[in-house]
């Protein structure tokens, strides 16, 4: 869709804000177990040859996948090197922060000539103390009480949110 949208704009040169080449943004999420997989790879090395700079991926980069950690089941460290190192445009933040991916988003659609990464550190089940950096729970469903107990955890979370 990005190659797409990128071909029919007819860009002018490739760093003015006419590179960017397109009629619309494209975004997608992925996650730091799924990066193990070639293809994702194979489509980051296009991105940056086709210079997508309507493309936008954030990464959930929580270190937990679905067999376990993923610094045991695949090290994938230094993340942001490794997608600098493709030509994306690359920014770390808070994953639970919305304010802070708000912000990368926005700086994200200042870049024109090549896509952008915006690497989210996240804690895998956050809010739930039973959840909280447990692969298990990738594909589990709670129980009645576990979901009442990870509801209650996660509304008196809420609270702190509220002004």
């Amino acid at each position: 869709m990005a190659v797409a949208l990128r071909k029919a704009g007819k860009p002018s040169s490739d760093t003015a804000p006419s590179a960017r080449a397109s009629i619309a943004n494209v975004y997608t999420l992925l996650g730091d177990g799924e990066i193990n997989a070639g293809v994702i790879w194979e489509g980051v090395m296009t991105a940056a040859k086709y210079k997508l700079g309507n493309l936008t991926a954030i990464l959930d980069y929580n270190g937990i996948q679905q067999t376990g950690a993923t610094a045991d089941v695949m090290p994938t460290e230094p993340i942001a090197d490794k997608w600098s190192a493709f030509g994306w445009h690359v920014q770390e933040v808070h994953g639970h922060n919305v304010g802070e991916i708000l912000d990368a988003l926005d700086r994200a659609d200042e870049v024109h000539a090549r896509p952008s990464v915006i690497i989210a550190r996240t804690t895998k089940g956050k809010g739930v103390s039973f959840m909280e950096y447990d692969h298990r729970w990738h594909g589990l469903s709670p129980n009645k009480e576990q979901y009442e107990r990870a509801m209650a955890e996660l509304q008196e979370g809420l609270k702190r949110w509220q002004p």
